[in-house]
């Protein structure tokens, strides 16, 4: 078969056709791009819509879940959680579970209204949880709580069948204020060394290198909401002296899976909040962890990482879930008890 005559471009014509050639391309390779970042475990609830499914909600006692509206001036719905001082209730939690083992953000918004009654305990307001094979309990492998009037993190992992822990300061809390908090997890292995960098209000605030994991069980998952371990009813009477409920609001969830390494988007860290860097014992020889977070550009909670065609496909997802939700009244949360 005849090949036809392809036609010569004239010098004057070649960076037109070569403009349009090279925009087709970003626009056919840049979602591709990006799809990693949003795999099936990647979700976000902003709490605007009660068409919207939320997450399993883990009550112990009579604490409560519900939605309404958004304190401190915003407009718009926020998740109020709060557990009663009455003998028998120390958790209530939004639990997402079937996340992988591998790298993700977890942004998220939290609010301690202005009457927060400070305790020389933790209140525990996010953490990541793995079950264990035989069911049993055991300490969160990373948990965000407040202590006294600071935030904290605690890392867990096992060495020598021993629970292993680090305490990283993350800065004084501030009351009828809405902390922006973003998490950068890359979750160890036996052999492979994990990372987390923490980041609040964009400044970095903390970070730990090293094992964050118990290397057995299921993959972590994530809760979030308000967890008071000293309230469990076997701890008696005496943790609850004097204490009022506790009562904090929630918003702008939003998990996103990334690659292992990724590095959060900073801004210089602030006078309070100075970084922690923490290391656990190094393990079998693997990837390099991450750094510390670099000064850059701040990225709100509930965003995907910034950067080229990731940020236009992770700014897509989160935008689609948000369009789903305009229009619609807000109901109230479910409800559970384990």
């Amino acid at each position: 078969m005849p090949v036809p005559h392809a036609k010569a471009l004239s010098p004057a014509r070649r960076p037109g056709r070569l403009l349009i050639a090279c925009t087709t391309v970003l626009l056919i390779v840049g979602p591709t791009a990006a799809a990693p970042a949003i795999a099936a475990d990647s979700v976000s609830y902003d709490f605007e819509s009660p068409s919207r499914k939320l997450p399993f909600i883990a009550i112990n006692g009579f604490g409560r879940s519900s939605s309404g509206p958004r304190p401190g001036g915003r407009p718009g719905q926020a998740a109020r959680v709060n557990i009663p001082n009455d003998g028998r209730s120390s958790k209530s939690e939004l639990v997402i579970k079937n996340l992988d083992s591998g790298s993700h953000r977890f942004s998220f918004a939290d609010y301690l209204p202005g009457d927060w009654q400070e305790r020389d305990l933790d209140t525990i307001v996010a953490q990541w949880f793995s079950t264990q094979d035989d069911g049993g309990g055991i300490k969160p492998v990373v948990a965000l709580s407040v202590h006294g009037g600071d935030w904290q993190l605690k890392v867990h992992w096992m060495s020598h069948g021993e629970i292993q822990e680090a305490v990283i300061p993350l800065g004084a809390a501030r009351l009828g204020h809405w902390n922006r908090w973003t998490f950068d997890i890359t979750w160890s292995s036996a052999d492979r060394p994990g990372s987390i960098a923490v980041m609040r209000d964009g400044v970095a605030v903390g970070s730990h290198q090293g094992a964050n994991n118990y290397h057995r069980g299921d993959p972590p998952h994530f809760r979030i909401g308000a967890y008071r371990p000293n309230w469990r009813p076997g701890k008696g009477p005496s943790k609850r002296a004097g204490a009022s409920e506790a009562v904090l609001f929630l918003d702008d969830i939003a998990i996103t899976s990334t690659t292992a390494g990724a590095r959060p988007d900073a801004l210089p860290t602030a006078p309070g909040g100075a970084a922690s860097p923490s290391k656990s014992p190094a393990l079998a020889p693997g990837p390099t962890p991450t750094g510390p977070p670099s000064a850059s550009s701040s990225t709100p909670a509930g965003e995907a990482p910034v950067g080229g065609a990731a940020a236009l496909a992770g700014g897509a997802f989160v935008l689609l879930r948000r369009r789903d939700a305009t229009g619609s009244p807000r109901g109230g949360l479910r409800r559970s008890r384990t």
